[in-house]
Formats: structure tokens, sequence, C-alpha cells
């Protein structure tokens, strides 16, 4: 009896009811349970003292203990009992918790039980689910005592979980603890932290692993209750019961003491002032107030987060008094910092920085400047650390605006050592890809974070702290000086944009002189990347010298410049000069052309900045021994054509005559345009495209009378719109982007004196059978093989940098996109040719691999047999020719006469070209294109995709029957043709493009009676496609191909619609395509393999056309025919179900009309089960629709 008593003691187990809602019905002892107790503790003091076991109960290793009712935790024993007086005290308290433990199992719901039971065999995926269960049911209960208990039971399970020695369960149960304090309303945090210090009982003396676990579970439950709404206002009575125990643990161990610290320094901005000074600092100040020396990390953080978020509390004298009793030396404290081991979290070095960037004098951030220039360069990752995140929150919370000197922060960013670190951190970091992330230390990769941090502060000081731009340019300057071209050691998309356009008018001039130096530079270490990126920095920059600069690059794209920008001789000519000018030629005229829009006003500007800008070039051109200077050479053709560029430079125009003669403005500005571009070597502009121009003006300007005398004759002299148009379409050959933007604000300020025939022109380069560099008019132009291949250089590099510098030049982006696309569509079909490889070899048999062998063999075979061949060919040609019995194995070439030698020739020559003859007859060396027919490709594909552009200008601007017509047979012709090749892949997208744009166009018809013959001829042309074999198939589809197919039809299908949809007649059936449709629709329903697709009527059905109700009727009146197989109605009733909104939508009496249609439908019969279903489908949408519509009426 003694001995079970005993073990009773030492068993004793705590309360379950310690709920956070105070129970309705206080717990009564029972006296005489009492009573036998008391007798039992005093016989067992007679006893001797039982033998404590060596062994100590163990914390539970998983996220929820296996703890049940009948079995709850054992509490935590600190310390051995010593007396018997308090073996009886606690045998008095264990017997209170037993008797308050039967009735509280009693009150626990039961569900409880089996949610902690599925949380321990659940996955991350079902744990979600198993929390939200528990928290509804603890929200639900709505007996408040048997609420009371459930909660207890749950977070004393999930309580003493947080101290169990597993990271990732206490961070898992300190989630579950967080959602219920959060969730679950009428909690007590008090009761909560009373039933933690129970659980989990800890103190500063931590003797061994339990009480530390207990330490971090502790810490870990008052950070949920500190980030739940309880904190934040919290009471007098939380806080004086909440920072007691984190207090306490300052004396702890080191990772501890970081927690505990981090914790702390967090909760003060939820505290306010008033309670801070009268409950939490006289606990604190006494663990602080103590001397430099005997300072640590973590307390040293918790003055400065005191200081910064309480300054009244602790003012900066009165923190410098505590760390330092004489003279105050900043560099021992920076030093604590510096030589800690670990690397810290955020908050420790955000708190310093703030410190830094925000302390009242400046004496602190200056002595923190001289502390990191004495210690760089510094090799290990955690000083570096420091340093980098310190600087990061300076910039975060330093304000110009309240600094009277600028000095720390300029001389900051002026340490050439920290800028070195700086960049060989970002370097590294950026060298980092997704690939070697993986494979990187924690260190590294923590690494990579910070300077992404460092990044990200950076921009958001320029945004929102610094307001001057002296202090953005005293840190951008010696980042540029460092790394010209910083977005390619940064982590940040589009970095240097993001903080150029930070800057005031000042300053964007000022960082402009900067790119002009150095592209200007004699430097030879800046190289050509770096002049170029120079440039376009300049170009896109949005500052006030953008005469100046349009000055310079003219005369750096026309003549050579010396280091003065002086026109000079070649050999004289500048570092710039010789690596960049044609850059500076492209540039210059990007900034012409860029935003120049659509339309003829922009174009009017444009003539008007060209004028000015080419009066001091025709002054220089007209100096004596100016032909050395410039970079072309000057022919009398040139000259004789800037003589005629001279004469429309030197008449200007008032405002009134550009009113009244807007078509001379606009040849104006293309003449001006014109002669500069034939100043520059890069332009390949032939002289008789400006010379006709001339022409085309005397002729644009003439009378009306004289134009219609030109009408009426039939001359074979084009008239000039048709010149005109040829010269944009020549213009558009020339490389670069911006001969694209120019033609396009050309072609759209003429577009009004245009025709159909002009749109010809333009569609007969469409032509794919056709190519227009074998005409007679294009023979002459040569193509620029070098400019070709640039201009493909130029797009790709565009893309990637226009990406990070400019959004707005979108038609380049849209060069470049394509050009990627035809990259990409290159790979996919050499992934698709090696998978289809792979496929063949793993569906291949044995018998293959020996066909394989056998063929290899063969080819061996064949191999050494032309070989043996040649030697024969070769011995015979050695021979002279009469009857020798040498065997001619070798010649001597002194004794060979010429004419023997060049039998000799002819005779090897054709013997080695029978071995190539030979291999190319086995497949082994299949034909390539030469160079010139590449380039020649290349640029007939750049071509077609800019002459597309133009065809969309006259859809728009002209949107007449013909014009659309004409121009939607054309593309859609080009996209059948381009869209199963992959080497025309871009072409087929710009295609797309263009066919969208059609059929969102509205056509503009010139009466409501016009013929609409063309449209039905087209419908039936694209109708007969469906029927019309591939020509091209051979053998079987690859998936690429049956893709495109596809593709193919959507569009086609979608054309049809369009078309359809522009009979709008008020009687559908009396319209053109009426009979049409219903001869397709019949011979669709009634053959089993029709030329027609179903595809074709369901985008009838999801056009706008008004007849789409009349149309869906005839195919109810389908389903009635008894000849119908199942399988066409089937594929009646999943379109009718599809459309059925639409098509009731239709009918201007929806009720009546949809009534109608669910009584066909009701008298249909099916015949199988797959129909049935539909019918019924089908008849409750109707149904639905029909009950709609009586509510509405």
């Amino acid at each position: 009896m003694k001995k079970k008593v005993e073990t009773q003691v030492q068993k004793k187990k705590p309360a379950v009811a310690n709920g956070f809602i105070k129970p309705v019905i206080a717990v009564k002892k029972m006296q005489e349970a009492q009573k036998e107790n008391h007798n039992k503790n005093q016989e067992q003091d007679l006893q001797p003292k039982a033998h404590k076991s060596k062994s100590k109960p163990k914390r539970p290793q998983s996220d929820i203990g296996e703890e049940s009712v009948k079995g709850l935790a054992k509490k935590r024993k600190l310390s051995d009992k010593q007396n018997g007086e308090e073996a009886k005290t606690e045998a008095v308290e264990s017997i209170k918790q037993l008797a308050e433990k039967k009735i509280d199992i009693a009150s626990i719901n039961k569900g409880i039980f089996a949610i902690f039971s599925k949380l321990q065999d659940s996955n991350k995926q079902t744990t979600e689910k198993h929390v939200n269960d528990m928290i509804a049911l603890l929200s639900n209960e709505k007996d408040a005592q048997k609420r009371t208990a459930t909660c207890a039971y749950a977070l004393k399970r999930l309580v003493r979980c947080t101290g169990a020695d597993d990271k990732a369960g206490v961070a898992v149960n300190s989630s579950y603890i967080n959602s219920i304090l959060r969730s679950v309303p009428g909690l007590d945090p008090i009761e909560l932290l009373n039933l933690l210090k129970r659980e989990l009982p800890s103190n500063s003396n931590q003797k061994g692993k339990e009480e530390s676990l207990a330490a971090v579970g502790q810490l870990i439950t008052v950070l949920s209750i500190m980030q739940s709404q309880y904190f934040q206002q919290p009471s007098a009575a939380l806080i004086a019961i909440v920072y007691p125990i984190l207090i306490a643990q300052l004396k702890g161990r080191e990772y501890l003491v970081s927690l505990c610290a981090e914790i702390m320094a967090g909760s003060f901005k939820q505290v306010n002032a008033a309670s801070f000074e009268s409950h939490v600092w006289p606990l604190l100040q006494p663990e602080l107030n103590k001397p430099i020396s005997a300072q640590k990390l973590h307390s040293c953080d918790l003055l400065l987060a005191v200081h910064l978020n309480y300054p009244k509390v602790l003012s900066l004298k009165q923190l410098q008094s505590i760390l330092w009793r004489k003279q105050i030396q900043y560099e021992q404290l920076f030093e604590i910092y510096l030589n800690n081991s670990t690397m810290q979290g955020d908050g420790v070095y955000s708190r310093l920085g703030k410190f830094l960037g925000t302390c009242t004098n400046d004496q602190a951030l200056a002595a923190w400047q001289k502390h990191i220039a004495e210690k760089l360069p510094i090799k290990h990752i955690t000083a570096k650390s420091y340093i980098i995140q310190t600087l990061s929150h300076v910039l975060m919370h330093y304000d110009d605006s309240k600094h009277k000197e600028h000095v720390q922060l300029e001389q900051l960013f002026s340490l050439e050592p920290l800028l070195n670190m700086l960049y060989g951190e970002m370097l590294t970091s950026k060298k980092l890809t997704s690939k070697t992330n993986v494979r990187a230390k924690p260190a590294q990769r923590q690494m990579r974070y910070i300077c992404r941090k460092f990044e990200t502060s950076l921009i958001i000081s320029f945004q929102h702290q610094l307001k001057l731009d002296t202090c953005k340019l005293a840190i951008i300057r010696p980042l540029l000086q460092l790394h010209l071209q910083l977005d390619n050691i940064m982590l940040t998309p589009r970095f240097t944009h993001q903080l150029l356009s930070q800057l005031g008018e000042q300053g964007l001039n000022q960082i402009y002189e900067f790119y002009f130096e150095r592209f200007t530079s004699n430097d030879e270490q800046v190289t050509r990347s770096d002049r170029e990126h120079c440039l376009k920095q300049m170009q896109h920059l949005q500052h006030t010298k953008r005469t100046k600069l349009l000055e310079f690059l003219l005369n750096a794209s026309v003549f050579n410049l010396n280091d003065d920008q002086k026109p000079c001789t070649a050999a004289e000519a500048a570092i710039f000069s010789r690596q960049a000018a044609s850059r500076c030629v492209e540039s210059f005229f990007s900034c012409l052309v860029n935003k120049i829009g659509t339309n003829s006003e922009q174009l009017f500007a444009l003539h008007e900045q060209l004028r000015p800008l080419l009066l001091p070039l025709a002054k220089k051109l007209a100096k004596p021994g100016i032909e050395s200077k410039l970079r072309i050479k000057l022919t009398p053709e040139i000259r004789k054509i800037w003589e005629k560029v001279q004469k429309v430079l030197d008449t200007p125009l008032s405002v009134k005559e550009k009113q009244a003669q807007p078509l001379t403005v606009i040849f104006d500005a293309l003449i001006l345009f014109l002669g500069v571009a034939m100043l520059t070597p890069t332009t390949n502009i032939g002289l008789d495209v400006i010379d006709d121009l001339f022409i085309c003006k005397q002729h644009a300007l003439n009378s009306k009378q004289d134009k219609e005398k030109r009408k009426s004759t039939t001359d074979v002299e084009p008239n000039w719109q048709s010149v005109l148009t040829d010269a944009l379409l020549q213009l558009l050959l020339q490389t670069g982007n911006f001969w694209r933007q120019f033609v396009n604000a050309v072609g759209s300020a003429v577009m009004p004196h245009l025709g159909k025939d002009n749109l010809e022109q333009v569609l007969e380069l469409l032509d794919m059978d056709r190519n227009p560099f074998a005409d007679k008019s294009w023979g002459d132009l040569e193509v620029n093989e070098d400019g070709i291949e640039q201009q493909d250089e130029d797009n790709e590099t565009t893309e990637d940098e226009g990406e990070e510098e400019n959004t707005d030049e979108d038609d380049e982006e849209d060069d470049s996109d394509n050009e990627d696309d035809d990259n990409d569509g290159d790979k996919e079909d050499e992934q698709n040719d090696d998978n289809d490889n792979e496929d063949d070899d793993e569906d291949g048999d044995d018998d293959d691999d020996d066909d394989d062998d056998d063929d290899k063999s063969t080819e061996s075979d064949d191999e050494a047999t032309n070989l043996e061949l040649i030697r024969e060919n070769v011995r015979k040609a050695l021979l002279n020719g009469d009857t020798d019995d040498n065997d001619a194995s070798s010649v001597d070439w002194n004794d060979v006469d010429e004419e023997q030698g060049e039998r000799l020739n002819k005779a090897l020559e054709a013997a080695f070209h029978m071995r190539k003859s030979k291999g190319n007859s086995q497949g082994k060396s299949s034909k390539r294109l030469t160079k010139s027919e590449r380039i020649t490709d290349t640029a007939l594909l750049h071509l077609r995709i800019r002459a597309l552009d133009l065809v969309e200008l006259f859809i728009t601007m002209q949107p007449q029957l013909e014009i659309i017509m004409d121009a939607l047979t054309c593309v859609q012709q080009v996209f059948k043709q381009c869209s199963q090749e992959p080497k025309l892949k871009p072409l087929a997208e710009a295609t797309k493009k263009t066919l969208r744009k059609l059929l969102n166009q509205k056509i503009a018809y010139d009466s409501p009676m016009q013929d609409k013959e063309p449209i039905i001829d087209c419908i039936k042309s694209l109708l007969e496609q469906e029927a019309q074999p591939d020509a091209n198939a051979k053998g079987n589809p690859s998936a690429k191909s049956i893709k495109a197919k596809g593709e193919l039809a959507v569009w086609r299908n979608k054309i049809i619609a369009y078309l359809v949809s522009q009979f709008n007649e008020v009687n559908i059936a009396a319209s053109a395509v009426w009979p049409l449709l219903q001869s397709f629709a019949k011979d669709w329903a009634s053959r089993r393999n029709s030329p027609h697709q179903l595809a074709t009527f369901d985008a009838i059905f999801a056009s706008p056309w008004i007849g789409i109700g009349r149309f869906a009727a005839s195919f109810y009146a389908l389903l009635s025919t008894s000849s119908l197989r199942l399988f066409r109605r089937v594929q009646i009733l999943e379109l009718l179900l599809k459309h059925c909104k639409r098509v009731c939508n239709a009918f201007s009496n929806k009720l009546q009309t949809t009534k109608e249609f669910h009584a066909i439908l009701a008298k249909y019969i099916p015949i199988s089960e797959k129909d049935s279903k539909l019918q019924k489908k089908l008849l409750t949408q109707l149904q639905k629709f029909i009950t709609e519509a009586q509510a509405s009426s």
C-alpha cells in the first residue's frame, strides 16, 4: 500500500482544465480524499526515501505527443524534494489535479482526440485542413465549460510540443498555437502563460538539454502570443507577465539570448512608452546597464532598440553614458558587431543601420566609415554581411533633408575598398544561377540574398529617402565608375534605369555629362561595348541637352572626329570615332524617330527638327577639303543629289504654307531624312530613289486638272503614288529598326492619297511563290550582307537591353520577339527531331539493330572500294598515256612539261571529284545554302514582316471592302504557306498579328446595297481549302505539322465566321450567304467523310452574326432526319448545348423562340444513351432560359 502511494506521488499529473475561459463551476475538494491522502503522507514520511531514478523522462520528439485521454503527459520535475513537507505539499497538489482531471476529461470534446491523431499521421497537404477542423471545433463549441476544457487540453499538448527536440516540430506547433490564438475567440493569454510556466518550467540557469528545450518552448509560445491580436495593445497585466519570462533568458545560452533579444526588440513597437517605462524598463535596465567592455552583441542591440523606440526613456546621451563612462568611442561598439562569429538576422543590422542613419549628429556615421575603412579588405563572409547589411539600412533611413552636410555619405561611397568589396560580392551573386545556387554553400546563398536586399535598399532610398540630386549622384557615380554596365552585375532587373529615373533635371544633365565623358574618353580600358552602352544611355535619358546630343551624333555619323570632337581625317580619328561611329548613326536616327507615331503632325515636328540640324552640316560640307574628313567617299553623283537636298533646306516653309500644302512638308521631311542617311556609310540607299522623290514631289503638287489629265491618259509612266510606294518598300530593306518606324510614319501620312493599286504593290512582296529580288526594279539593289547580319545582332541586343532601358519602342521589340521565336522554333525542331529519334530507338527491335550493323558494314565496304578506285584513277592519271611499265607511284614535277602538267591536273581533279560525288550520293553531306543565299533569305523575311505594317495601315485607314478582301486573302495565303515552315515562324507570327487586326476591323461599305459577291467567293475558296489535301504532306505527319494544320484550320474558321457576320440583313434567309451555309451544313450532316468541319460551324455560332438563331433552327431541323448517323447527332447536340445561350439571345422574342426549340427537342427520339444524356442537358438548359425569361417579363 505504501509502495503504491509512493508511485502515485511520483507519477502525479497536472490539471487539464487550465482554460483560458474561466470555468463556470469551480471544482470543490473532497474532504475524505484529502484526509486519506494526509494520513498516507504521514506514513510516507516515516518510510525511508525512495531511490531516485537516474533516467529522466524524455521530451516528445514528434510534432504531437503520444498523449491520450487516459494517460496525460507527465509534469516536468526540476529538482528533487529534500524533506517530507515538500513531498506532502506535492501529494496534496497531485490529488487536487487528479480530482480536477476527472471532471475536465468528461468536459473535453472527444472530437479533439481524433484531430490530434490525424495531425500525427497527416502530410503537409492535409495539415491545413486538420488545423482548420481544430479551430472550427474550438470556435463552434457553445458549452463554455466544455470549450474551456477542450481549449486547455489542445493548447497544453501544443505548448508541450514546442519544447520538443525537433526544430520542424517546434515551428509547426507554434504555428498551430498562433492560428488558435488568432481565430478562437475568448481566450485568456495570461492563463496560457501560466500553463506555459507549469508545463515548460525553465529559468536562466539551464542545467541540461531538457531545460534548454523548455526555454525555447517558452520563447516560441510567447512569440505566438505577441503575434496575436492580444498583444496589439497589450494590457499592463499581460506586459507584467510576458517580459519577465523574456528577460530571464538573457542570461542563458547564446542562441537563447539571440532569440530572446530579437523577440523583445520586435515587441517594443507594440508597447507604448508609458507601459514600457513603468513595467519593462525597470526589469530590463539592470541587465543592460553595463559598460562597453562588459556588453555583448545582443545587449548592445537591445540598447539600440530601446533608444530607437523610446528616445525619451533612453536618450542618446544616456545611451552614451551607459556604454562609455569617460570618452565616447564608437569603434568599440562596431568591433562587437564585426567580430561576431555567426551571421545574424536582418533585425540586428537594421537597428544599427537605423541608428547610424538617423543619429542627430554625424559623429556615429563618420566613426563607422572610419571603422570599415580600416578593416577593409576582409575575407570573412560574416564581416562582409555585417558591412553590406548595415550599409543597406543606413541608406534606408538616411534623410538628406535633415542633414546639413552630406560629406559622410559622399565619403562613404568614395571608399575604394568598400566599392571593390561590393563589386566582388555582386558579381559572385550574379553568377549563382538557378543551377549553381543549388550546389552553393548556405553562406553563399545567404550572401546572394543580402546583395539583393542592398540593391532594393538603394532603389527605395532613391525613391523615398534621398531628396537632393547631389546625394543621389554621390552614390551612383562611384558605382558607375566602378562598373559602367551595372545591370550586368546586379540581380535586380533594370537596376540602372530605376535609379536614373529618380534624378531631377539637374541630375540627369550631370549624368549625361558623365556618360558623354566616358564615351569620348581616350582611355583604352573603355571597351567598345562600354562606349555603345554610354551612347544608349545618353539616347534614353530624358535630359534637356537633346539638341546638343543630336548635333554631336550627326557629326559623329558623317565625319571622322578627333579628341576635340572636330572633323578630321581617318588617321587622326579618336578612339570613340573609330569604335562607335556606326552606333552613332543608329542612335541619331533612332532619336529622331523615337515616339514619332503615325500621324502627319508628328511628321511635321520631325521636319522642324531636321532643318536646324542640317543647316550647320551644309555649311561644313561647303568648306574646301572637307571630303577627306567624311566617312564616305563623296562622289559626283552624291554631291549632285546633296545640292538638290540643300535647295529644299534653303527654302523654309511658313506656317500657312505647311497647313495649305501638307504633302510638301511630308516630302521635304522624307528628302531631308534620306539626304542625311546618304552621307553615312552604313546606309545603302540607291541615289535614284532619292532622285525619284523630287519628281514625285513635283507631280504631287501639280494642280487637280493635271492629275485628271494623267488619269485619263494611258501612259506607261507610273503615277507618283506608285513610285513613292516602291521607294518606301525599298527603304524597308535598310538596316535598323528606325527605318521601319520612319516608313510607317510616312506611309500613314500619305495614306489618304494611296489606293488599291498601291496596296497591290505591297501585297506582291507577300507572294511566297515569287522572289521580288529577281525583279528588274529590285535587281540593282544590293543587299548589304554586313547590314543584315548586323541587323540581326542589333535586334537581339535591342531586345535584351531594351527590356532594361526602354519599353517604348514596341516595333523594335516585335522584331526581336519574332527573331527569338524563329530561334525557338529551330530549337523546338531539333528537340522534336531528337525526341523522334529517341522514340524510334526505343521502338526499334533487335532486327533493326542488326540492320544498322549491316548498313555500317556495307558503308565501310563501299568506302574501301571507293578508296581503291580512287587510287587506281590516280595511278592512271600519273601515267604518260603510253604503254609504260612503271608503277607511277610518284612524279618529278621538274621533268613535267606544261602540256603534261595540265593533263595531270585535270586527271587528278577528276579523280578526287569522283570521291566527293560518291560521298554526296550516299547522303553523307547535305547541300547547304551559300552565305549570299542565306543573307538574301533573311533580308526577304525581314522585308515581308515590315511590309505587313503597311498592310495594317491600309486596312486601318482605308477599310473599304476591296481593300479588306485583298488583304485578307493575301495574308491568309501567307500564313498558310509559312505556318509549317520553322524558318518562317517570325513571318507566321507577324501574319497572325495582322489577321487579328483584320478580323477586328469594321468594313466601310460604299452603300448599304453594295455587292457582297467578293465575300461569297472568298468564303467558297476558304471552304474549298478544307477539301484540298495537303500537297506537301509526305509520309506520317509529325506532331508539329499536325499542330500547324490545326492552327491553320482555326484561323480559317475565324475568317469564315468574320465574313459570314458581314451579312446582317433583316431577312437572313434572303441573304446571299444563306444558301451557301445550308448546302454546306447538309453536306456535312449527310456524308460520312465530308470535307467540311464542325469547327467551322462552331466559329460561326461564336461570331456576332445576327443570323445564328436562324442557323441553329436549321440544325434543330436536321435532328429530325431519320438517316442522320449517331455520330452527327451527338455532334449537333453538343454544338447546340455549347451555344444555347447565344442562340436564344439572338432572337428578339426570346421566350417564344426558346419554347419552340424546347418543343422541337422534346419530340426528338434518342437512339442511344449518349444522345439521350445530351438531350436531357439541353432540355434542362432551355427550361432554365424559359423560366428566366418568364420571370423577367
